[in-house]
């Protein structure tokens, strides 16, 4: 006879919270708020009869009896991951889970993706996308995924087999009718009649450009604009014509090629950070991934090559 189990919906959310060591990072992940988060570990502590998370002070954790559980639960949603996908492998197509940063996936992999099933017809890609841009946990759990980052270098991500995809080029960018009229963009000093558009969670942008232009630019405050969270928005921003963005090629290719976008001035910068494939070491070289390695290679070739002819 199997003992009655706490709620799923609750022992899912302490997970989550044992696993990232938060409430806030938790109801991120889980797409709720702390409120919900904070309700459903009270009420697995209220059906368990015990505290499993340490509320006496500023910090954050565990009681013993939460360490131990956090510890089973593991366990088993790993199990249960593997099992699943056992299944799905028996039951139709592969499938490969992506897990990317939001704007990579937006802005170059989706509209590429009919290029991979073209060429791998039995292959299933599910994309999902994440707020965190730091460590890839979903990866790091899971024997059927692979995650794609930005970061400086490999060891951002321990534990884990990382291989570097490219470093992005960044130039401001605009809509068209900026170029034209009174207050048109003609020279990186022009920037001071408009509005700076800058993305809050990148740690490049707007400073080094400016720095690299040189000039009249140092008058030119890199921290005065609008802001927003993630490349997309401020992009997208910039398409509507509020002001101008730091573009960051590949991802704007398709909105350059469009004429959505325009680049005023002839100078780009190539961003210290770079892109990396991320995924667990007993899967790196598997079938699967290597299919999707070598499709992202080719296409980051070919998007490159298309770019030089232009240009």
């Amino acid at each position: 006879m199997i003992e009655r189990l706490p709620s799923l919906t609750a022992l899912r959310t302490f997970e989550a919270v044992g696993r990232l060591g938060s409430i806030k990072a938790a109801a991120q992940e889980l797409n709720v708020t702390p409120a919900a988060v904070s309700h459903q570990v009270r009420v697995l502590e209220e059906d368990l009869r015990c505290e499993i998370v340490n509320r006496l002070g500023k910090g954050f954790g565990l009681t013993e009896a939460g360490e131990e559980l956090l510890r089973a639960l593991a366990s088993a949603f790993t199990s249960l991951g593997e099992v699943a996908q056992k299944i799905r492998g028996k039951s139709g197509e592969p499938v490969l889970h992506v897990d990317s940063l939001p704007s990579f996936a937006i802005c170059w992999l989706v509209p590429r993706l009919s290029t991979f099933y073209a060429q791998n017809p039995g292959v299933q890609v599910e994309v999902n996308t994440v707020g965190d841009l730091g460590y890839p946990v979903t990866v790091a759990r899971s024997a059927a995924s692979v995650a794609i980052r930005v970061g400086l270098n490999a060891s951002q991500w321990p534990g884990l087999a990382a291989e570097k995809l490219f470093h992005e080029e960044m130039f401001p960018v605009c809509a068209p009718a900026l170029l034209e009229g009174r207050l048109a963009l003609n020279e990186p000093r022009d920037l001071a009649a408009h509005t700076l558009l800058i993305v809050s969670r990148r740690q490049e942008g707007w400073p080094e450009w400016l720095a690299a232009a040189g000039g009249e630019t140092a008058a030119i405050d890199p921290d005065h604009g609008r802001r927003f969270d993630t490349i997309q928005l401020a992009t997208t921003a910039a398409i509507e014509g509020m002001g101008v963005v730091i573009g960051r090629k590949p991802l704007i290719d398709h909105y350059l090629r469009s004429r959505l976008l325009v680049e005023p001035f002839n100078l780009r910068i190539l961003s210290k950070l770079a892109y990396w494939l991320v995924s667990p070491p007993t899967v790196a070289d598997a079938p699967l991934v290597q299919i999707f390695r070598d499709w992202l290679h080719k296409e980051l070739g070919v998007a490159s090559a298309a770019c030089a002819a232009e240009s």
